[in-house]
């Protein structure tokens, strides 16, 4: 069965006015009121007509992870579910329960669900074959089978029991000696923004990774680019725009709210908890200084965190007139001034922070894309220079003034000049050393302490910005930051979770699912994988041995091509593979490569495997593609040639 799709001429034009708002949002969110001249610069800035797009080239442009909707399931029709793109997937995956396959055709109809995977892939394959990526609407291979198959509704919990044809079977290749692994294919209508791709998905239970959906080739190609650099991309245009402090209610019950930047999960402050696991409920006390009710939820799953177990709920919180479904995770927060505490996952889904201003809520929701037109908008991981000196920069919740934490910090008296000295060093984001003197402006008092207060001229991208920055000697518990707080600019300063380093965001590097690298000196195929964290390389005879008390590691790489080159590198990690269902976990050594796909060039993290058994001896992950390249499954070789 071939994929349908269809989108008439009002989507189209929707789709286009959101990429042309897109745009301008990009625009308008950057400009900053602390001076006209750094305004006009922006206007004239071609980066920031071409940040990151909702659409390209008349097609869905994707982040890495996503919403998804059951669009032709009526009980989960309105319902978003988030999902893992990946590129590096054939086929697309949903998490599914009580999974059932039968047939009537007469060689088949005694046998169920694994075994009857298994007899059609033996009785109507071709050995070394990928015939089950094929349809079987031909009449030698007329199944006759069917599947049935329970869903989770993410908010209620309930199980919405499906039923479709047997479309085709997925072929898995296992780890090690585990062989293929056969999954039920059958069709689904899934959405995503005002895309609606009918999409070949295997049934499988994915209850111990972190997204329900995985979402591969079957609804990617002809309709999506996917941009590793962003999760939620897709609702940013939809977000609403909260105060650095905000009260969240539960029914008629307030929770005070705060902020994790850096965290996926969201928590609530829950006190007597007890968990049904096989009845899959939790019951729980939100206890608030005014007011205390007990709730019974289902179970979504229970989470490692630590050394200790937490379940995991979906729950209905309004801020002011919007409401919002948020996963939590239930825990003990009385130690804590908030009752909940909003992370990354919720972050992204729904909002944006706006340092400068408190309980927005309570004057009505703004969307960020119809907020103030002065705003700037940062994320929450920047690349910021100082006098020439590249730092990472965060923004803070917890600052007013922006701080630069730095190694060592005197004052200084100098005759004949009016104003003391700040002369202070440190180590910038690359490791090394700097040493700076600056008049000091002012001192302002925090607690006890006095912090001097430089006049900084910073480098935002191509962009050059004047803003106070105050210092602090960092501490064990206080290590070197450059932390920005609320007065970085006159005006709003929005905090964007969804990706990082807006501020030196480029044009953005189209290219295939496979692709041309240099690696090493090595020019050698490469798959380009938005689902893998971290990129992960081909290696044998691997040997282990220390070098001045370091983990060091020699190795071959050699590809079917004929290319072989040995290397010595330091272990600079260790990566630990989750295991698939009877599969044990995968321990790997970590070692940084120096990689360049067309003009991109960067030194980066690869895990080291044997891929002999797969189709490609390299795959370049998020942490590459995270730097501008946006990657369509349609075809390999979009932007480089191949070899030959």
């Amino acid at each position: 069965m071939k994929m349908m799709y269809t989108i008439n001429l009002v989507i189209t034009i929707r789709l286009l006015m959101s990429f042309l708002n897109r745009s301008l949002f990009s625009l308008l969110c950057l400009f900053s009121a602390v001076s006209p001249s750094f305004a006009a610069s922006l206007q004239q800035s071609p980066f920031y007509s071409n940040g990151a797009y909702y659409q390209l080239d008349n097609k869905l442009v994707m982040g890495r992870i996503e919403n998804i909707v059951y669009a032709g399931i009526p009980q989960l029709h309105q319902i978003a579910v988030p999902a893992k793109i990946d590129t590096g997937a054939d086929t697309t995956s949903i998490h599914a329960l009580n999974i059932h396959v039968q047939s009537q055709h007469p060689q088949l109809k005694h046998l169920k669900d694994e075994a009857l995977l298994k007899a059609i892939a033996e009785h109507f394959g071709e050995p070394n074959s990928q015939w089950w990526l094929d349809s079987f609407d031909t009449p030698e291979r007329n199944i006759q089978a069917s599947v049935s198959f329970d869903l989770v509704n993410p908010q209620s919990g309930e199980l919405i029991t499906v039923q479709r044809p047997l479309a085709r079977i997925s072929g898995i290749q296992g780890r090690a000696d585990h062989g293929i692994l056969y999954r039920p294919v059958v069709e689904l209508l899934l959405s995503s923004g005002d895309l609606t791709v009918a999409t070949a998905v295997n049934l499988t239970d994915r209850s111990a990774f972190s997204y329900p959906i995985l979402i591969g080739k079957t609804f990617l190609k002809n309709h999506a680019w996917v941009d590793s650099s962003y999760d939620y991309l897709q609702q940013e245009a939809q977000a609403s725009v909260l105060g650095k402090k905000e009260t969240a209610y539960l029914g008629k019950q307030a929770l005070a709210v705060s902020y994790s930047l850096h965290y996926r999960r969201s928590s609530l402050d829950a006190r007597n908890i007890e968990v049904n696991l096989k009845q899959q409920q939790v019951s729980f006390d939100v206890v608030t200084p005014q007011q205390r009710q007990r709730l019974s939820l289902p179970l979504l799953k229970m989470l490692n965190i630590g050394d200790k177990q937490h379940p995991l709920v979906n729950l209905t919180l309004s801020f002011g007139k919007t409401r919002k479904s948020i996963e939590l995770v239930l825990r003990d927060r009385s130690a804590y001034s908030s009752q909940l505490r909003l992370g990354r996952e919720a972050l992204n889904q729904h909002f944006m922070i706006d340092l400068s201003a408190d309980y927005l809520s309570e004057q009505g929701l703004s969307k960020a894309i119809d907020y103030k037109p002065h705003a700037l908008m940062m994320s929450a991981q920047e690349v910021i220079g100082i006098n020439g000196v590249e730092f990472n920069a965060s923004p803070s919740l917890a600052v007013s003034t922006s701080l630069l934490r730095v190694k060592r910090l005197k004052t200084l008296e100098r005759s004949g000049h009016v104003k003391p000295i700040a002369a202070f060093s440190g180590t910038d984001r690359q490791g090394s050393a700097y040493v700076f003197e600056q008049d000091i402006q002012r001192n302002i008092l925090v607690g006890e302490q006095s912090r001097p207060v430089i006049s900084a001229s910073l480098k935002l991208g191509e962009q050059i910005l004047h803003s106070d920055i105050a210092l602090e000697q960092a501490t064990a518990d206080k290590p070197e930051a450059l932390l920005i707080g609320e007065r970085f600019v006159d005006g709003p300063l929005l905090i964007n979770t969804r990706t990082e380093n807006i501020f030196n965001k480029t044009p953005p590097i189209k290219a295939g699912y496979v692709e041309q690298a240099q690696v090493a000196g090595m020019a050698i195929a490469v798959k380009l994988d938005t689902g893998a964290d971290l990129s992960s390389m081909h290696a044998e005879d691997i040997e282990y041995f220390d070098k001045q008390g370091k983990p060091w590691v020699k190795f071959t790489y050699r590809n079917k091509a004929g290319v072989e080159q040995q290397f010595t590198r330091e272990v600079v990690g260790r990566m630990v593979i989750k295991a698939r269902v009877g599969e044990t976990a995968d321990s790997r050594p970590v070692v940084e490569m120096q990689v360049k796909l067309g003009e991109l060039s960067k030194r980066i993290r690869v895990n080291l495997q044997n891929r002999a058994n797969f189709s490609y001896s390299m795959i370049l992950g998020k942490n590459f593609l995270q730097h501008g390249v946006l990657v369509s499954s349609d075809a390999p070789y979009q932007l480089t040639k191949p070899l030959k």
